[in-house]
């Protein structure tokens, strides 16, 4: 593919696909902030606006009314939904990522290829905020503002109004696959409740209900029907290798697949954490320090969409150019971006 064109693929899919779904009123802030945001290494909320605005106190008022825009934030999801990318048969990897003194939670549809595509975008007060009184007055505030969220909301709470708000935006529940911090009694119930297919990983001093036994998760067979929370679900545990000294102890109520595919399906969830230090360290996200969630949810459904409009335009790109020594090969994604970064440059020259 040269290029140019992976320029032309991009402006085509926002012209064709995203644009139609934000509303009027806002089209002007979605351009801007594709622009400015999505496919630029971030530096910070002002000094990107400026890189696509002259003017620079303009470019500041742009970034701010962007930032502080709760409608569009909310609205960030159906757009992405035009892509396509998230369908009843995904499995889409649920985690959270602290970012100074704010964390996101992201859900991101596997791909099978070592990243996986963000779909799911909530934002909130870290947990890890300290309580000391000698800290910086910026993170007093965050604590602070945290305690005023917690009134009325727990971070569970957040969690499962999140994932239940991306249920009914897309119309069904892809299967779900979920760190260890996620297998409480809330969230399970709820998912299970509601009818969801769920992937959760387990620790192995866990205790179960095992044939009327109180039993570790670590005792049980290597594919074992259990009882937790008073549900009837499933634990399968994979096999010990050289880079795991410890096996995965996954929670499911997916009863019909086998032992190996449960498997398969929890290996590819550390996609998502690739995803996060791309977006740190990559797409420079490590530099935040927002004050408020609904700014960091902007910017992060913005690196979301990009990622997925460099996926779909270079699919073709990666899967022929991925060919080097196992220990050298690059992501899709870093691949994806290096070849985005030098098709804006060409066509800078091509046509101006």
């Amino acid at each position: 593919m040269p290029s140019t064109d992976i320029v032309r693929g991009v402006r085509t899919l926002i012209k064709n696909k995203l644009m139609p779904e934000v509303l009027p009123r806002w089209q002007e802030q979605v351009s801007f902030g594709l622009s400015a945001y999505s496919l630029s290494e971030f530096h910070s909320a002002a000094s990107n606006a400026r890189m696509v605005v002259a003017n620079p106190n303009t470019a500041v008022s742009k970034s701010e009314r962007l930032l502080s825009n709760i409608g569009l934030a909310n609205q960030f999801g159906g757009i992405f939904d035009s892509l396509g990318l998230v369908k009843p048969s995904s499995y889409v990897n649920i985690d959270h990522s602290h970012m100074n003194g704010l964390t996101a939670l992201v859900g991101a549809v596997q791909t099978r290829k070592g990243r996986a595509l963000p779909c799911l975008v909530e934002t909130t007060y870290s947990e890890d905020l300290s309580a000391r009184y000698d800290t910086p007055p910026r993170e007093q505030a965050l604590r602070w503002n945290k305690q005023a969220a917690r009134l009325s909301q727990c971070f569970t709470g957040h969690c499962i109004d999140s994932l239940q708000d991306f249920h009914d935006r897309l119309g069904f529940w892809p299967k779900l696959v979920f760190d260890r911090w996620f297998a409480n009694y809330s969230l399970v119930t709820h998912l299970s409740a509601e009818g969801a297919i769920y992937y959760i990983r387990l620790k192995a001093g866990r205790y179960v209900e095992c044939e009327g036994k109180r039993v570790k998760a670590e005792q049980l067979e290597k594919d074992a029907v259990i009882e937790l929370f008073d549900l009837r679900l499933r634990i399968v545990r994979s096999p010990k290798d050289g880079k795991n000294d410890e096996p995965w102890y996954i929670l499911t109520n997916d009863f019909s697949s086998s032992r190996a595919k449960v498997i398969r399906i929890y290996y590819h969830r550390f996609e998502i954490e690739e995803d996060f230090k791309d977006i740190k360290h990559i797409l420079g996200l490590k530099r935040t320090r927002f004050n408020n969630p609904n700014s960091l949810k902007v910017i992060l459904w913005l690196m979301a969409l990009g990622m997925a409009l460099l996926y779909l335009v270079t699919k073709q790109l990666v899967r022929t150019t991925q060919a080097a020594h196992p220990k050298k090969q690059r992501s899709w994604f870093r691949i994806a971006f290096e070849a985005w970064q030098r098709s804006i440059h060409e066509h800078m020259v091509l046509t101006g």
